[in-house]
């Protein structure tokens, strides 16, 4: 019988930590299998590594691989270094917009958007970035918000992601837990109010 490619892939691992290595190095092991394989490998992976504690460089492009497995992460951009640290150092404080982009998916707006009007962000360029889930939405008006309608829901889950419409015509992204999206009861074309519950600015780059 053949193996599967996530069985194949323990079996290559199993054979080079028999060896007894002083560092491995894993380069895209996951690179051609399903989502729900590659889950469970870098489960397995991970607990793999705090039976050996080989030390282990993994390559990959994948952000689930890099802050599921990784201790510390290094990301790179066309061969430069952009930030060293842990997942939750990568996460909560992204150097600059190319790591926040890697992490997660970002909305990008103007400065001047009209979900910041009433927001001071302190932002050190025109544009400032805001992830899905730190878009506060409601279905009443408070005096720190501002309208928006709803273009799309996409059910994804455990979270829905609601495609936004700002009085300007600029289309936002926000996702909201299945428990919160149940309350609100949201339509597509309903009016609901917005705000931003955190975002980031960073200095203009101008290397090249």
């Amino acid at each position: 019988a053949q193996l599967s490619g996530g069985q194949r892939q323990r079996v290559a691992l199993a054979r080079a930590l028999a060896i007894d290595p002083k560092i491995l190095l894993l380069d895209e092991p996951f690179g051609a299998l399903d989502a729900k394989v590659r889950k469970d490998l870098r489960a397995w992976l991970r607990q793999l590594h705090e039976r050996s504690r080989v030390t282990t460089v993994f390559v990959t492009h994948d952000r689930s691989d890099a802050m599921e497995v990784a201790d510390k992460i290094v990301i790179m951009n066309k061969g430069r270094i952009e930030q060293i640290g842990t997942p939750a150092e990568i996460y909560n404080r992204p150097a600059n917009a190319f790591v926040m982009g890697f992490i997660g998916p970002v909305n990008i707006l103007p400065s001047s958007a009209n979900i910041f009007q009433y927001h001071s962000f302190a932002p050190n360029n025109s544009e400032i970035f805001i992830r899905p889930q730190d878009i506060a939405i409601e279905t009443g008006a408070s005096s720190n918000t501002v309208a928006a309608k709803v273009q799309r829901l996409t059910h994804l889950g455990s979270e829905i992601q609601a495609e936004l419409a700002l009085p300007n015509g600029q289309l936002i992204t926000a996702h909201l837990s299945r428990e919160h999206f149940d309350k609100l009861q949201l339509e597509p074309q309903q009016q609901v109010f917005v705000k931003p519950k955190a975002a980031k600015s960073f200095p203009i780059d101008f290397s090249i």
